[in-house]
């Protein structure tokens, strides 16, 4: 008895505390370590892949100053070549290196997330962001946040992997790396748990949103780091000129509503005609830099992501018919780009063109009305979040975005009132389908739903955490439990189960003497009554827990044997369920 009093009253070394947080999956506690690493590791890769960027736009152009600033400095026909050579070469990296070293699937990370088993494969996720540095670095005018977010869920699923996750839990993690990806890339991190959370799980559940937060933010922590604080946009002070105005946010809602589907249909335009010509990969994508370098003949402004032109747009440099302009050329260009195939992220030409609409609407109603309406600058950045709103179909996300990325709340009224205007106004076009329909639903379809094993309790099964013979006595049994907080002890003979015992419980009774340490484990534990099996239905399972009013339950293989297989934590159960309710399969 004094034994197991000692064990008992030993405090956890710092080494057992952190064994605890890597390798303990008792409960979703566990899994805020994992989302502050990933979030970390995806900070890392993104600081990575803009260092690549501007590595090879030195290759490209000779200079390092911005794609817009490289390709205003070059003469026509260079400027016309290098999208082409750019889309060549990731077209080669995606065709041929792709062919003959990987044989794997592409799995998207949304996909992994919503209908996979949360695998995403390393070889793949780095030769296709190989492919996308070598189309936005020399021109293509894409986002650089779809290969960020990649890379980082990536991260997420390897350490899932790792650790040992269960599928749902595994899931959840490549999720905190979508999570990372986005705040690493924009500089938000509430946007971009929020992001995940209302566009990919389509839940707002604290079980899952918590470790995204996690995430988001240790990815915004670690970035800042290396390129410091503030937001994304020098945008300057915009005074809002009076409350009658905000009809005219409402009316800049309604026209990006009615613009973000065309536009959308305009890019599944381009890639059904590229797939048509049948053409192999390498001058697909060529002849979609080709296109987009012709373009930048006249506009060099259509290279790249086009953050330096939306500064430019807000800061008023960029007004009237040459925005028109620009606006046109940068839309021709973001859908070469994208119908072609490159790899990339579209979130960014949007907020291009949404502000660029915002501006020219902006400018007309300010030469109109001086005295009632604020300056186009106002209307380009509620333009931003009203035209996001449209083609995301998500207004929270975006409103929260608009925000973070400029940090002035004056914005807050009317950017609530666009994005919102635009969300419905939009929804009635395409059956409500948004930008990332394909990704988020293409894949159900094509699979027939996902792996029947995700409907039962076989892929959330893992080894029992604490397992004790019969014959032990209870101060033995406090030598051999791992140093951490457990709620079941399973009590077997050989391999049978045949008693269970909570070590809480045991300890209490030692510490008031109504036990001695010399005790046999078995004639203080309890029968086992209930056991899951490995192909117990998920809703089956959650009735035992709720009836057993048990955090953890062991699995056995049924049909009268109690062989101990292992156990399944009740959070775990809660996960998998919470999947099959917001996406059914």
């Amino acid at each position: 008895m004094h034994q197991a009093r000692e064990i008992a009253r030993v405090p956890l070394s710092l080494l057992t505390r952190l064994r605890l947080v890597l390798f303990g999956h008792e409960d979703l506690a566990g899994i805020i370590f994992w989302a502050a690493l990933i979030g970390i590791g995806g900070a890392l890769s993104s600081v990575a892949f803009r260092e690549g960027i501007r590595l090879l736009e030195l290759m490209f152009t000779g200079q390092a100053a911005g794609l817009v600033n490289g390709a205003s400095r070059l003469v026509w026909w260079h400027r016309a070549l290098v999208p082409m050579v750019g889309g060549v070469l990731a077209g080669w990296v995606l065709h041929i290196v792709g062919r003959r070293l990987v044989s794997a699937k592409a799995v998207d990370y949304m996909e992994a997330t919503l209908v996979g088993d949360g695998r995403i494969s390393f070889r793949v996720t780095l030769l296709r962001s190989f492919s996308s540095l070598l189309s936005i670095a020399s021109g293509g005018s894409i986002g650089r946040e779809g290969p960020l977010v990649q890379l980082a869920a990536m991260l997420g699923s390897k350490l899932g992997l790792f650790a040992r996750a269960p599928v749902p839990r595994l899931r959840l993690m490549v999720a905190c790396g979508g999570a990372a990806g986005i705040a690493a890339a924009y500089n938000a991190p509430i946007s971009g748990a929020l992001f995940v959370s209302e566009i990919v799980l389509g839940s707002l559940a604290m079980d899952t949103f918590g470790p995204l937060v996690v995430a988001s933010v240790m990815s915004n922590a670690t970035i800042h780091r290396f390129l410091g604080y503030g937001p994304v946009f020098n945008v300057p002070h915009v005074q809002f000129a009076s409350n009658w105005e905000l009809g005219f946010y409402i009316v800049l809602g309604i026209l990006l509503g009615h613009l973000a589907p065309p536009f959308l249909a305009l890019l599944d335009f381009t890639k059904s005609r590229f797939v048509r010509l049948d053409l192999p990969l390498y001058w697909q994508l060529g002849l979609g830099g080709l296109i987009v370098g012709i373009i930048s003949i006249l506009v060099p402004q259509v290279w790249g992501n086009g953050y330096s032109v939306i500064t430019g747009i807000l800061q008023g440099e960029l007004v009237g018919l040459a925005l028109l302009a620009v606006l046109v050329a940068k839309i021709l260009a973001t859908s070469a780009t994208v119908g072609s195939g490159a790899v990339g992220g579209v979130l960014t030409p949007t907020l291009f063109i949404g502000s660029a609409v915002g501006a020219l609407l902006g400018g007309v109603l300010h030469d109109l009305m001086p005295t009632i309406v604020s300056v186009p600058a106002a209307y380009a950045l509620i333009g931003m979040g009203g035209f996001l709103s449209a083609t995301t179909l998500a207004p929270l996300t975006s409103i929260l975005m608009i925000f973070e990325m400029t940090a002035d709340y004056e914005i807050v009224l009317p950017l609530m009132l666009a994005c919102v205007t635009a969300h419905y106004t939009a929804k009635v076009y395409r059956r409500g389908k948004s930008v990332y329909d394909a990704s988020l639903h293409s894949s159900v379809a094509a699979e027939g739903g996902d792996d029947w094993r995700l409907r039962t309790v076989e892929t959330l099964v893992k080894p029992a955490a604490a397992v004790v013979s019969d014959t032990a006595t209870l101060a033995q049994m406090f030598e051999q439990l791992p140093k951490r907080p457990l709620v079941r002890v399973f009590v077997v003979q050989g391999d049978e189960l045949i008693a269970w015992l909570n070590p809480r419980e045991v300890l209490e009774q030692l510490q008031t003497a109504q036990l001695d340490g010399s005790h046999p484990v078995g004639s203080v534990a309890k029968p086992v009554e209930f056991a899951l099996s490995p192909d117990m239905s998920l809703t089956a399972a959650l009735e035992g827990f709720l009836r057993e009013q048990a955090a953890v339950l062991p699995v056995t293989p049924g049909q009268w044997r109690n062989t101990l297989l292992g156990e399944v934590a009740r959070s775990d159960v809660l996960l998998a369920i919470q999947d099959r309710l917001t996406y059914p399969k």
